[in-house]
């Protein structure tokens, strides 16, 4: 019987080893999925962009580079040479030279090699980083040039460990590559869609072939920053028409998933679980958004005095619209200005504005955050208050409020933006 084996990026890894090489990607082999006796990958998502593609929603690359361009064009990557070589992956420009861009290698790392190769790089300082492989769809790749289709194969794993939300939930792969391979698990019914194309460089029609069709059950357990959360996205396309199934217009592989899509062999098809915990990455700088207004949370005149008043303005890029969200235990979070380093509190009461403060631990300055129809609610663990706004205008008070009813008011989309 065939091994299935579960690779985990762990949540200690996702927080700092992404952005610095100082975690590994761990590589649990177990029993073969009860469910058919096949080998097909578990995995966690979270790379939250790809880095050198723009793209809407919080997709933003840091590098700014148009997805007409590809992946490989401006940002010191090369297809023709292996990532170890100076040629391959640059040093002194591109991807190594940010914290994202360097996400963005550890996720190309993990996709194209096995988890016997480690990719050693150093950044433009001259820091040392270590990037473990896993999936093994390009071992190649390390020392040499990467085949077209090995492109196609790493492209895919990129698109679908994409969470915009830069939150790490566990997917289940299914794909004809050897190294992925065949097999349902019951414990991920819900089948999501499937990804193929090619990230790396621009094809004949000048464009980036970044696409995706929708599964059986894109609606079902939709996961914020996943296909289905949004109708739209600026790195991914549905060449068969907004919201069209793959069921119809990709071959079949049995009901586990597809061996081809619109002319492109090898696709990914991802399953998601029924339910899942967020867990987000304390590394990553996060923007929050309201569904309502489409205003983004802000700490009014950058202020970092006690009892700040929290406002909603239009998207500036200032550091004082700019969170990280920090796990403090079990579910339960606080959120922080990384302009001012202290946190949203909600210490007047189940109706009150809520303010910046000193971090103090108490539960009036801790937060669950749970998915709601594509979205997150946002509740203070004191006061059971949800983080509502107050208002559709700029300047808008963000306060609390206990008179929920799912309204898009107490929804709130997040991006993650930037990394330390």
């Amino acid at each position: 019987m065939m091994r299935s084996h579960r690779t985990w990026l762990l949540s200690s890894l996702a927080l700092a080893g992404l952005l610095a090489g100082c975690g590994d990607l761990g590589d649990e082999p177990n029993g073969a999925d009860s469910t058919t006796g096949s080998n097909a990958l578990a995995i966690e998502n979270g790379l939250a962009a790809i880095n050198g593609l723009n793209a809407a929603n919080g997709l933003q690359a840091a590098n700014g580079l148009c997805a007409a361009n590809g992946l490989a064009s401006a940002n010191g990557l090369s297809v023709a040479n292996g990532l170890a070589s100076a040629n391959g992956l640059a040093v002194a420009n591109g991807l190594m030279t940010t914290a994202m861009g360097r996400r963005t290698v550890q996720y190309i790392a993990s996709c194209a090699l096995t988890s016997s190769q480690t990719l050693s790089k150093n950044d433009n300082y001259g820091n040392p980083h270590s990037y473990p492989g896993s999936i093994g769809l390009a071992p190649g790749w390390l020392n040499g040039g990467i085949s077209t289709t090995d492109e196609a194969n790493v492209s895919a794993c990129l698109m679908a460990r994409i969470n915009s939300a830069g939150m790490h939930v566990p997917l289940w792969m299914d794909a004809s590559q050897s190294s992925i391979g065949w097999g349902q698990s019951s414990s991920y019914p819900v089948q999501e869609g499937a990804y193929f194309g090619d990230v790396m460089r621009a094809n004949s029609d000048g464009t980036v072939h970044a696409w995706y069709c929708n599964g059986r059950d894109w609606t079902k357990a939709v996961v914020p920053g996943r296909l289905g959360a949004d109708k739209t996205s600026g790195i991914y396309t549905n060449p068969f028409g907004q919201d069209a199934l793959c069921d119809d217009y990709c071959t079949k592989y049995g009901t586990d998933g597809y061996t081809s899509c619109n002319g492109v062999s090898n696709p990914i098809t991802v399953w998601r679980q029924s339910s899942y915990n967020p867990v987000f990455d304390d590394n990553y700088v996060y923007r929050l958004v309201s569904v309502s207004s489409g205003l983004t949370m802000d700490v009014y005149g950058w202020g970092s005095g006690e009892n700040t008043t929290i406002d909603q303005y239009a998207n500036t890029g200032g550091a004082n619209q700019h969170f990280r969200i920090i796990q403090v235990a079990t579910s339960q979070w606080k959120i922080i200005d990384t302009n001012s380093g202290k946190a949203i509190t909600n210490r007047n009461g189940s109706s009150a504005p809520v303010l910046l403060n000193s971090y103090s631990g108490a539960s009036t300055d801790n937060w669950a955050i749970d998915d709601h129809n594509g979205h997150f609610i946002i509740k203070n663990k004191s006061t059971g208050g949800y983080l509502h706004s107050s208002g559709s205008g700029s300047l808008a008070v963000i306060d609390v409020t206990t008179s929920y009813s799912g309204a898009s008011n107490t929804d709130w989309d997040l991006y993650a933006i930037d990394s330390l």
